[in-house]
C-alpha cells in the first residue's frame, strides 16, 4: 500500500524552510479579546487589487488572514498588521481549508487572461443570477452550469495577489513596490455564493469604514473555529498586557493552566528570536 492509499501511515520528517505555525495579528485589542472569547475567526472584508498585463482588479474579499512565517522573522509583520496575535497549528488549518495566496507577476499574462475569461463567464451569469428565483427548466440548468464555472474560477481568484505592489496603510504611509510575498500569506475565504450571497464584490460598495463593516458582518456567521489546543502561541504587545490576558483566560469554559505557557510578548519575541 502506497502513502497516498494510506495517508495515515507514519513517514519521515523532512525540515523545511517553513513554520509548522500560521500567525493571525490584528491592532485592535477588543478583537483580539472577541477571537480567543468565542474560538472564532469572522471573515473581514480586505481590498484587493491585481494587476496584469493589459488587465486589472480591484475588489474586496471576505477573508482571515494568517502568515507562514517564524517567529524569528515576524518583527516587521507585525508591525504593520498590529502586536496582538494568534499562532494556531498549520495542521488546523489545513483541516479547516485555509490555503496559501498564489502572488502573480504583474508582468506576466497569466492573470490578465484568466480575469478576461472570469468577466465573460459573469456577464453571461448576472442576468440570470438577478432573475434566480422565477427561472424555467432550461434557464435554471444554464444558470447552475454557470454559476458553478464562475464559483470556480472565482474562489481562486480570491487566492491571488501580486507579488509586489503598493502598500497603503491607514495611518496614510505607503511603500512603494512592497514585496507581498514576503508576507507569506494563507486566506481563509468563506465559499462562493455562500448564504445566497453574490461573490463578487466591487469596491465602489466598500468605500468607507462603515460600507466594510456592514458587509463584513454578512459574512460573519461563515468563519473558522478552534479549540485551545489548536494554539502555538498568544501573542500580545508588552509585559504589562500578560495579567489581563491571564484572567481573561481563566475565566473561559475549558480553560486549562497550560495555555499560560503559550503567552509571549512582542518585546521578548524581538530580544530573543
Amino acid at each position: 500500500m502506497t502513502i497516498l492509499e494510506n495517508p495515515d501511515a507514519n513517514v519521515e520528517s523532512v525540515y523545511s524552510l517553513h513554520p509548522t505555525t500560521l500567525f493571525h495579528f490584528t491592532k485592535n485589542e477588543d478583537a483580539f479579546y472577541s477571537i480567543l472569547a468565542e474560538k472564532y475567526f469572522k471573515p473581514f472584508l480586505a481590498r484587493e487589487e491585481i494587476r496584469g498585463v493589459g488587465g486589472r482588479r480591484r475588489f474586496a474579499v471576505p477573508m482571515v488572514s494568517f502568515c507562514d512565517i517564524k517567529l524569528s522573522q515576524i518583527r516587521d509583520h507585525s508591525g504593520k498588521y498590529g502586536e496582538f496575535g494568534l499562532g494556531l497549528t498549520k495542521s488546523w488549518a489545513e483541516k479547516k481549508g485555509l490555503h496559501p495566496v498564489l502572488y502573480m507577476n504583474k508582468s506576466s499574462e497569466i492573470f490578465s487572461k484568466y480575469n478576461a475569461r472570469i468577466r465573460l463567464i459573469k456577464n453571461k451569469l448576472v442576468p440570470l443570477w438577478k432573475a434566480r428565483g422565477n427561472l424555467d427548466t432550461k434557464n435554471r440548468i444554464e444558470f447552475e452550469k454557470l454559476k458553478a464555472e464562475y464559483s470556480d474560477l472565482y474562489n481562486l481568484l480570491r487566492y491571488m495577489k501580486n507579488y509586489r505592489g503598493k502598500l497603503e496603510r491607514k495611518d496614510n504611509k505607503t511603500i512603494e513596490n512592497y514585496i507581498y510575498a514576503d508576507e507569506k500569506e494563507w486566506r481563509y475565504v468563506p465559499a462562493p455564493f455562500i448564504g445566497d450571497l453574490w461573490p463578487s464584490l466591487s469596491l465602489e460598495r466598500v468605500i468607507t469604514s462603515d460600507d466594510k463593516a456592514k458587509i463584513s458582518s454578512e459574512f460573519s456567521k461563515f468563519g473558522i473555529d478552534f479549540e485551545f489546543n489548536d494554539i502555538k502561541y498568544i501573542l500580545i504587545p508588552k509585559e504589562q498586557h500578560i495579567q489581563k490576558l491571564i484572567n481573561f483566560l481563566s475565566g473561559l469554559d475549558g480553560f486549562e493552566s497550560s495555555i499560560i505557557s503559550k503567552i509571549l510578548t512582542m518585546d521578548k519575541v524581538k530580544q530573543d528570536f
